[in-house]
């Protein structure tokens, strides 16, 4: 490549699996949070990864679940998923304890930030077919603006519940407070685009 040129970053596959428990693994769910994460820097063709806590039901409102947690990934290649799925340690704890487990796997196309100081998910060429769409966002919240921060998100789950190009949404964070995401799938490009810049909660919720 040319001097100063921005390095190409080889492709990936994004992934979020999402693992129910019952209540009588409440607290072994809990303690894995922990416990997975030698297994995880062991996991090859597995680079960046982030163990998530997720908040109750649809809604972006920072409420634990403490029955739900998952796993933000960016993987070398589909096989390197699927090999996980299939023969990690971790993915067979899931089934043998969760009561539902369900992973989404992704082509970027569009990011933008650091997350961990990098971007996990370089954008690649979009495959064809329009859909469906899923968006991951992440932030760090200043203390001072948790407040406004959350205020925002009543109204934001009231637009969300009127989309009908919605598929399923789900809050997550890497810690109580202060580092919250969030995961909504889509039916279209155009659905989503249309929930992320024509209402008025989210765009606000955007310029706080």
């Amino acid at each position: 490549r040319k001097a100063g040129a921005p390095a190409i970053l080889p492709p990936v596959i994004a992934s979020v699996s999402i693992v129910t428990y019952p209540r009588s693994k409440r607290r072994w769910a809990f303690g894995r949070m922990g416990l997975d994460r030698p297994d995880l820097a062991k996991t090859p063709g597995l680079g960046f990864r982030r163990l998530v806590g997720t908040a109750q039901g649809r809604s972006f409102a920072w409420r634990p679940d403490l029955l739900r947690w998952g796993l933000v990934a960016a993987w070398e290649s589909e096989q390197a998923l699927d090999t996980f799925l299939a023969e990690s340690p971790i993915a067979q704890r899931w089934r043998e304890h969760a009561s539902e487990v369900w992973t989404l796997r992704m082509v970027p196309v569009k990011s933008a930030g650091a997350w961990g100081g990098s971007n996990p998910f370089p954008a690649q060429e979009p495959p064809p077919g329009d859909g469906p769409f899923a968006v991951i966002t992440r932030a760090t919240i200043r203390l001072r603006k948790t407040r406004a921060f959350y205020s925002a998100v009543p109204a934001i789950d009231l637009d969300l519940a009127r989309e009908p190009g919605l598929r399923a949404t789900v809050g997550f964070g890497e810690s109580p407070l202060g580092r919250q995401g969030t995961l909504s799938v889509w039916s279209s490009e155009e659905a989503m685009k249309a929930f992320a810049y024509g209402t008025d909660a989210h765009r606000d919720a955007i310029r706080r």
